[in-house]
């Protein structure tokens, strides 16, 4: 097997793994929404409850949807010993838009961060707090699991792009 096709194969094996993550995390979440709405009696972790459902739905979806995604892209590349110069020119074309996509991620999920915490900081001291804090919550652990895992991915993908372009200029 030559290196080319166990790199590629070794990119979508981790999209694979970081699709099980969300999904593992919603499951978690799902759990403790179930929990809180069963054993709690206050309003707050209530209102904690229907977001921390919200959550579960959207981690579970994505985690789904990645691993469906990333697993067929895996399939495809485990038939192959060595890419073809028009599999490297789009693999090089889709880790791009990736990188760059997840580069703009990166940027909203660490305002939505760092906004959600101030709201929540400052909600401690209003008096509807249990609302405030329990509504920026599920949001602040949404982009901290979206940021660290983009951030993770886009790691692995800067990297696996350079190989690409090493492929690429060895061809020329």
């Amino acid at each position: 097997m030559t290196e080319n096709a166990s790199k590629t194969k070794i990119i979508y094996k981790g999209d694979v793994m970081a699709g099980s993550f969300y999904l593992l995390i919603g499951v978690i979440s799902a759990i403790g929404a179930l929990l809180l709405y069963f054993f709690s009696t206050r309003l707050g972790l209530y209102y904690l409850t229907i977001g921390l459902t919200m959550l579960a739905i959207y981690l579970i979806g994505k985690g789904i949807v990645m691993i469906y995604l990333y697993y067929s892209r895996y399939k495809y590349y485990k038939e192959y010993s060595i890419l073809d110069p028009n599999e490297i020119k789009e693999e090089r074309r889709y880790s791009r838009w990736r990188v760059l996509k997840k580069k703009k991620g990166r940027r909203i999920y660490i305002y939505a961060l760092i906004f959600g915490c101030v709201v929540a900081f400052g909600g401690m001291f209003h008096q509807e707090k249990g609302l405030i804090v329990s509504t920026c919550i599920p949001i602040i652990m949404m982009s901290a699991i979206e940021f660290t895992v983009g951030l993770l991915t886009e790691f692995r993908l800067t990297e696996y792009l350079k190989h690409l372009h090493k492929l690429t200029l060895k061809e020329l």
